[in-house]
């Protein structure tokens, strides 16, 4: 039986239900192990374990935590070990430092690379990116979607796009939902949560709702929050979803993302989407518009503006017609490049052509594509089409 290792240094919010939902669709064809590193929300996460996957915390603390735990790593994992799979930045470096001391194959899932974060000063983000250029030949690398997995061929190394994924449900009919716009995610800089409120404050008729609790001495935590915005702690995952499925549409102003689990579970539940222009919130709407200030598209709006977004949201909440057809967009584009059943297939194909002894080459080239939209096509660097957004910090 194939032996799979899953490392993930930062186990909480939508990075560990992904690794959640990927133990899951594996746990009857391999034998799953995940290595995994305590954050506020982990035991939230912790919950939904499987049973049949051991878990391993990671013992790193203090100054030193990420010695401790590559150390920790390498005794573990030097043999018995097929796949090694490493999620987000840390988990994904220790995975590829250990690269030479396992036998195992090395994958490398970004979730959202650490280069892009715009709450990290210049230097550091060219120091992650410089990090991520030099090891990309040290493992394949999944895009969880489109912007990722263009980003991933530009720094070189191999890539592949496999799509974060969810169920697919059909819409629930517009007048059985809630006037409220619902928003999701930690209180932080990162989720857009002072653009959410700002939003709130030039629209005092329309009810919004924040789901997710802020870290501990997190400054947006002290904005005054306005009386038409309920802001809730997290709460159990279908009772969250539940929340999102009764919803008039969703409101993730996220100054970046990887492929943000909050909107691809929207989506499943066929949900209008209102989002910044962040190019891995683009990858959850359909269709092509031109640039603007605000973006329609047939599921939903992008915006970089508070006034932009209020505008999206008032359209949101006066037209029922136009909610109905974008929830009939969502609807079809979750089921043609989100459907949780269609990625599980995928991803037991990569894993057993790397259990296999499959070259990296012959896969990146091989891979066949799951549709004809451009925009989810898997392609080697070589074809990889000059318009892709470039590399940058």
């Amino acid at each position: 039986m194939t032996t799979i290792c899953h490392i993930v240094e930062s186990f909480a919010y939508g990075t560990a239900k992904s690794v959640n939902q990927l133990c899951r669709f594996l746990a009857d064809d391999a034998c799953v192990q995940v290595y995994y590193g305590n954050r506020q929300g982990t035991e939230l996460d912790l919950v939904d374990c499987d049973p049949r996957v051991t878990w391993v915390p990671l013992p790193g603390i203090g100054k030193t935590a990420h010695l401790q735990n590559v150390s920790f790593l390498a005794r573990r994992l030097r043999r018995g070990v097929d796949v090694v799979h490493g999620h987000s930045a840390y988990g994904g470096m220790y995975a590829k430092i250990l690269h030479r001391s396992t036998s195992a194959r090395v994958v490398y899932s970004p979730r959202g690379y650490a280069f892009l974060r715009r709450d990290f000063k210049a230097l550091t983000r060219q120091l992650f990116c410089a990090m991520e250029r030099m090891t990309a030949d040290h493992c394949l690398t999944i895009g969880c979607g489109r912007f990722e997995s263009t980003l991933a061929h530009q720094l070189g190394g191999f890539a592949l796009q496999i799509n974060n994924g969810f169920s697919v449900h059909d819409p629930e009919p517009v007048d059985r939902l809630d006037n409220v716009v619902v928003g999701a995610g930690r209180v932080c800089f990162q989720k857009g949560y002072d653009h959410f409120l700002d939003v709130a404050r030039r629209m005092p008729h329309v009810s919004f709702l924040w789901v997710g609790d802020a870290e501990d001495g997190e400054p947006m935590a002290k904005l005054p929050v306005p009386d038409n915005v309920r802001r809730v702690g997290y709460m159990p995952h279908s009772e969250l979803l539940d929340v999102i499925r009764r919803s008039r549409c969703v409101f993730l102003p996220s100054r970046w993302e990887g492929l943000s689990r909050f909107l691809i579970e929207s989506i499943g539940y066929a949900k209008a989407i209102v989002t910044s222009q962040f190019g891995g919130n683009l990858d959850c709407l359909d269709g092509h518009p031109d640039k603007q200030d605000l973006m329609r598209f047939r599921n939903g709006f992008a915006a970089n503006s508070v006034d932009g977004w209020c505008t999206a949201i008032d359209e949101m909440m006066s037209h029922d017609t136009m909610v109905d057809d974008m929830q009939q967009s969502s609807h079809q584009l979750a089921s043609e490049h989100f459907d949780i059943d269609k990625i599980a297939v995928q991803w037991q194909r990569l894993y057993h052509e790397l259990a296999s002894g499959y070259s990296l080459h012959s896969m990146v080239n091989c891979w066949n594509a799951p549709s004809d939209d451009p925009r989810f096509r898997w392609e080697s660097k070589e074809s990889q089409p000059q318009t892709s957004p470039s590399v940058s910090v």
